[in-house]
């Protein structure tokens, strides 16, 4: 992906940070009618976020010279209420696309309501030559989760973007995405008017529905699969990204409003450092000289604690993860296949849980130790 660089400024680089809502920063969920009934009613002071989100957005949101553009399946009558949730949170939102579900029922549009692909492609391309139009198209810091296809789009519109994907087969890769026959003309002639750039310099996908790491294998290293908020901030600091500012508010919302202990905070951090998602010698810094002087010290994050952990962590080995070399430039991934795989995998996942429902126990079998 490309790189973030200061221009011969000598200031900080503008970031846009491009964000995904349902399950990356909200817990809800509006595949379902009660999902979206739940939503419609409940006040932004109710609505639950996405354990330490809040707080990495917030931070986010005020750093550097940063745009924060939200491209979401939600619906658009829930704008008011997500608008008045951020103004809740603290946090800056320059651009919200939400989906109109009712524009797709009156024009017959059935595949619209669940084809994220086509609607998102067009929303990011829309929302890049917004930015573009403001002379703030600057690098991007795109985030999402594993429930739908988060990963797909953002690598897909990176490589369209850097015209790494050429109209013939973008429109090949829609149809197969479920677009209809105007979606992919409208896309076809957004791509054409967007910069030449490579604008993604990293896609975080958040595993809200607990898949393995090693799903995003097949992505080429171009994804960075992360449990939650705190590994986030980890690789966002090892890169100064993000500082001791936004690392402290993550944890220290994890502790206070989502009850996780020390024994989970170091677990993530040491699943981090093993995974290669930060130095080792970070979250020693982390471990040792932040967290127990902040509110974690309270669930026993204490001094003594945090060097055991630090000791831990001098002793783990970072596994090999599969992906491109760093000098490597970005290719064109098999989409059409990815798109199928994440289908198949969504199928498999529904058909798990409703085995589940009918097999006492076999709900905690297939749960993981990361489940809030």
């Amino acid at each position: 992906m490309s790189a973030l660089s200061t221009a011969n400024t000598g200031k900080p680089p503008e970031v846009v940070y491009r964000w995904d809502l349902d399950k990356t920063y909200l817990h809800t969920d509006f595949s379902t009618v009660q999902g979206l009934l739940t939503a419609a009613v409940e006040s932004a002071q109710r609505r639950k976020t996405i354990p330490g989100m809040r707080a990495l957005l917030s931070a986010l949101s005020h750093s550097f010279d940063a745009r924060v553009v939200v491209v979401s399946g939600s619906p658009v009558f829930l704008r008011r209420r997500i608008l008045a949730m951020f103004q809740l949170h603290g946090i800056r939102c320059d651009r919200l696309v939400l989906k109109d579900f009712g524009a797709a029922l009156r024009r017959g549009r059935v595949r619209t309501l669940s084809a994220q692909v086509p609607y998102k492609m067009r929303a990011h391309l829309e929302t890049r030559l917004w930015l573009a139009a403001r002379d703030e198209a600057g690098p991007e810091i795109c985030f999402g989760d594993d429930a739908e296809v988060d990963a797909l789009v953002y690598c897909l519109y990176a490589d369209v973007c850097a015209r790494r994907v050429p109209p013939a087969r973008l429109a090949r890769i829609l149809d197969v995405c479920g677009a209809y026959p105007d979606e992919i003309e409208a896309i076809l002639e957004r791509a054409g008017l967007v910069a030449n750039a490579d604008p993604v310099h990293r896609i975080f996908i958040h595993l809200e529905g607990n898949s393995p790491p090693s799903r995003f294998g097949a992505y080429r290293g171009r994804v960075t699969a992360t449990f939650n908020a705190l590994q986030i901030a980890l690789n966002l600091a090892s890169e100064g990204l993000a500082d001791e500012k936004v690392l402290t508010a993550v944890a220290e919302e994890l502790v206070g409003e989502h009850k996780i202990g020390a024994d989970g905070l170091a677990g993530s951090i040491e699943d981090a450092v093993r995974r290669g998602l930060c130095t080792r010698e970070l979250a020693e810094h982390l471990v040792v000289d932040i967290l127990p002087r902040t509110m974690a010290f309270n669930v026993g994050f204490t001094a003594d604690f945090g060097k055991r952990v630090a000791k831990r962590l001098g002793q783990s080995v970072p596994v090999a993860t599969p992906g491109m070399a760093a000098s490597e430039p970005p290719q064109p991934l098999p989409y059409e296949q990815l798109f199928e795989a994440e289908r198949a995998f969504a199928h498999a996942k529904k058909l798990a849980r409703k085995t589940a429902e009918r097999i006492t126990s076999l709900g905690d079998f297939l749960g993981s130790p990361h489940d809030d």
